[in-house]
């Protein structure tokens, strides 16, 4: 049995006790929403430089909720994606998460981050990608790496529009799974939201025009607009 969850369901053992999915959907995003806007509180404290800091940041977003929060998953995951055909994206092993992680932070800090780098949006993306494919929750993943982004940007003096991201938060995930799926990878989707949100300054954010947002409406041949939460499966199920 998957320890995360309770007995026969795919509902994630909380603090709340809370057993309807829908009910604890809304009770954890209004939970997010708090968080993100406490979320610099903890900025100081934060060294982007090593893969702990992914670890604060969930820990601070999912507390309140989870008593795993911030603790990297003890079970591999997979999840069917509409835009692999129903195939998964192969997330780290369990037991190679932090590995993994230190990997690419090793990677991340031999790179320079700042806007004499020509290939800044590739190397973000890259990051943002390779961190995304370690998967290293339970849950909450996608949500942990867009504020950790947002803020490794603005420790790097970066100006970059968390907006865009959030506000089209189906076209971001699919094109993670594209940019992250190792056979055949179609990075450019990932790539184009990096490039617009870092020319974007930060201090004068608008909201994205009919026009601009009709850009992160499909990937492909797939209306991405508005994506459907769909649960992990794990090792458990395939016992």
């Amino acid at each position: 049995m998957d320890p995360y969850v309770y007995s026969n369901t795919n509902i994630l053992i909380n603090k709340l006790n809370i057993k309807d999915e829908k009910e604890l959907i809304d009770v954890e995003a209004q939970l997010i929403i708090a968080g993100i806007l406490d979320i610099t509180s903890i900025f100081a404290e934060i060294n982007f430089q090593e893969y702990r800091s992914l670890q604060k940041i969930h820990h601070f977003l999912f507390h309140e909720l989870y008593s795993w929060a911030g603790e990297f998953r003890t079970i591999n995951i997979y999840k069917t994606e509409r835009v692999l055909n129903g195939l998964s994206v192969d997330y780290s092993n369990e037991d190679q998460i932090t590995s993994d992680l230190k990997a690419i932070f090793s990677w991340a800090n031999s790179k320079l981050w700042n806007y004499s780098n020509p290939q800044l949006a590739e190397d973000f993306s890259t990051l943002m990608t390779n961190l995304w494919r370690v998967h290293p929750y339970r849950e909450g993943n996608t949500r942990t790496l867009s504020i950790f982004m947002k803020l490794f940007a603005e420790a790097n003096n970066l100006g970059f529009n968390a907006q865009l991201l959030s506000q089209h938060a189906g076209y971001l995930r699919n094109a993670l799974v594209l940019a992250a799926v190792e056979e055949a990878s179609e990075p450019q989707y990932l790539l184009k939201m990096i490039t617009d949100a870092l020319n974007l300054d930060t201090l004068n954010m608008v909201q994205l025009g009919d026009e601009e947002s009709s850009n992160y409406q499909v990937i492909g041949q797939y209306d991405v607009s508005k994506y459907e939460e769909k649960p992990f499966k794990t090792d458990f199920d395939t016992k």
